[in-house]
Order: C-alpha cells, then structure tokens, then sequence
C-alpha cells in the first residue's frame, strides 16, 4: 500500500501557527491580513493557511523529513516555551536550532529571495555579453531564470537544517508580552539581522556567521524568542526573560513581521484589525535586503579570449530602531568598523559541508538519469 501524499503542504508549521490561533468548533482558527489587496479574511483554519499545494515537490520526501525530523521534535519545545517552561538544554538547543533555520528558509520569500539573488548574477554577466557584443546592456534586466519552485524549497529547506551548527554559539532570550497588544505572525516569520553592522559596507554582513547576528521568531501572541550573539549584546537584565509592557518594543517587534513578510501577515485578536493595517501600510515598503551585482575584476587572456569574476552580495536596510531591550555592549563598538566571524573555522567546515552534499546530489542525479 504506498504512503499517502500531503498535498497542502505548510511553509510554516502547523506546530507553530496553532499557537497563534483560537478555538473553534471546528478546530484552531486565525485571521489573516493579505497586504498587497489590503483583505482581511477572518477565521481562518491553521491547517489552510500559510501553505501550497506541492510546495516541496510531490514525492513528500522534503514534507515527511520535516515533519519526522525537524517539527516534530521542536514542537515539544516550542509547546513548553509557550507554556511558561523557558529552560532550553543540551540536545533541544540544536533541534530549536535546525528548526528556526530551517523556517528561514522553507518560505516563499525565502525562494524568491535565492532566486533574486541568482538573478542578480545572471544579469551582470549578460550585462557584459551584450556589451561587448555591441547591444544595449539595459536589455539584461528584461530576462531572468526561472527555477522550479519545488527543487528549489526542497534544496534550501535540507540547507537550512544543514546551516543550524551556525547557531551554536548564539544565546537565546524570551520576550514575554505584558501589553494589551499581541504579537503577530507573518509567512515569513524567522527575522534575521546585524543591527551591530547595520553602517558597514561589506558583502557578508548578511551572513549567518557574522557577529552580531540576531533573530527573532514570535512563538504566541504574548511570546517571542530572541537568538543574539551574546559577545555583542546584552538583552535584557541578567536574565534569560524580560517582561515588556512598553507598547513601542512591541511594535517594533511586529514591524519586523510585516517587513519580512512575502504578503501574509497572521493574527488572533479580529480587535487588532485597524491595529494590524496601520503597521502594515508603515512598514511595507521597507524592503530589508537588496542585491547588487557587477564585475570584480577583468583580464584579457589572448586571442579575443576574457576572463571576468563577477560579485553579487546582499544589503541589508539600515533599520532606525532596535527593542529598548537590546544594547551592544560598549567593549565591542568600536569593532563595528570591520568585518569579523563568530567563528571562521565552522564556516570553513560548513562551506565543505555544503560541496560536499551539493556533489553527493549530483551523483545520485545523475546515477538516476543514467538508469
């Protein structure tokens, strides 16, 4: 008997979306604010939104390895959390890890975002071709690549899991909501960024292995969960939980979910409605990372023969504001000035890491399309 196939497949995870949802007759419900109409649809099951038919493919390889491996075993973490039990240890650090990295990059934006990205590249080096050919090179940026969606969740997401060794140098921290407001969830909802770097031109400062790297994941409409680099930061007052009744800390935590969000922003309350679109229409033109692309260096190599290297990295917008919770700490601001990794040796293992499974992917491709 061959195994049933999901075919709604959530980018993010029932385990985590329930938590934001209330109860209903008919099972946990949420309402739903889609910024581009600017439509909210009000009681919406968990279990149909923030999900695509096939998004990972419809083989349910990727879909079952998430469930059994990732969401399964953090979903009993992130239920204590929510419950009140704030003590994360040993082996459950690293599952919290591989799932809060694997959510970054399981989503359509973050799809969209690898895509930009390869795009970026493809249009300098067609940008040089057309030039150099005697055609305009502004025709560059009326093509781009189109990837399947699926392969390349599929890819990304396993790369996610792959990337959480990253985070083992990080400390976590608990926000508890203590305003009459909620914290909300978007479907994109793992924001990452280096408010310590935040004035520096440098093309890896987007990097997972930088220091200074922060994240923050809403768990509950009163909970969200805080990684940071704890050589930088001080959240907090010596304390692994900081209770917030500051309306100001709780916006600006919500303003990172509609500016990470790909459309699709997630509430409990239908109270907060006017609440949600007034942030939505202040935020949603901030777009948090941009790419850049162009050519490094070039050489002429004889007989009409060039060679060129080309870069493409991403910027991050310089944010105006970080919770009052949050402080660098005075020792480190003056290395704020040049690039550093928390640590280089991890990045130089999972850089073989990420060869080494791209190459094992190809044999097996190949070996496939050789049967």
């Amino acid at each position: 008997m061959s195994k049933q196939i999901t075919k709604n497949q959530h980018y993010v995870p029932l385990c985590l979306l329930r938590h934001f949802g209330y109860d209903s007759k008919n099972g946990k419900r949420i309402n739903v604010f889609d910024i581009e109409i600017s439509v909210v649809r009000y009681n919406q099951s968990v279990k149909e939104v923030f999900s695509q038919n096939y998004f990972y493919g419809r083989d349910n390889k990727v879909e079952t390895f998430m469930a059994e491996k990732i969401e399964g075993p953090a979903s009993n973490i992130v239920d204590k959390i929510v419950d009140g039990d704030f003590n994360i240890a040993g082996e459950d650090t690293l599952t919290l890890h591989r799932f809060i990295l694997s959510l970054f990059y399981r989503t359509p934006e973050a799809s969209e975002r690898v895509s930009g990205f390869v795009n970026s590249q493809l249009e300098s080096i067609v940008r040089e071709l057309l030039s150099l050919n005697g055609f305009d090179p502004e025709e560059a940026s009326a093509g781009r690549l189109k990837l399947y969606q699926d392969h390349l969740a599929s890819l990304i997401t396993v790369q996610g899991v792959l990337g959480a060794e990253f985070l083992r140098n990080m400390e976590y921290h608990i926000i508890k909501n203590e305003t009459a407001s909620e914290f909300y969830i978007s479907d994109h909802p793992v924001f990452i960024y280096n408010w310590f770097y935040r004035e520096l031109e440098h093309p890896a400062v987007t990097s997972i292995n930088a220091i200074g790297l922060q994240i923050f994941l809403p768990l509950s409409p009163k909970i969200t969960l805080c990684l940071y680099d704890p050589k930088v930061y001080k959240y907090g007052q010596r304390s692994l939980v900081t209770c917030v009744s500051n309306d100001k800390d709780i916006e600006i935590l919500n303003s990172f979910q509609i500016i990470n969000s790909n459309s699709i922003i997630g509430f409990y309350s239908s109270k907060n409605e006017s609440h949600v679109k007034q942030l939505c229409e202040r935020y949603k033109n901030i777009i948090l990372r941009q790419y850049e692309s162009g050519i490094l260096s070039t050489s002429e190599e004889g007989k009409g023969r060039r060679r060129s290297t080309h870069f493409v990295f991403t910027r991050q917008e310089k944010l105006m504001k970080m919770p009052s919770f949050i402080k660098v700490k005075k020792k480190l601001k003056s290395y704020a000035s040049s690039y550093q990794e928390r640590d280089p040796q991890l990045s130089a293992e999972f850089k073989k890491l990420i060869i080494n499974e791209q190459r094992q992917r190809s044999i097996v491709e190949l070996d496939q399309g050789d049967g």
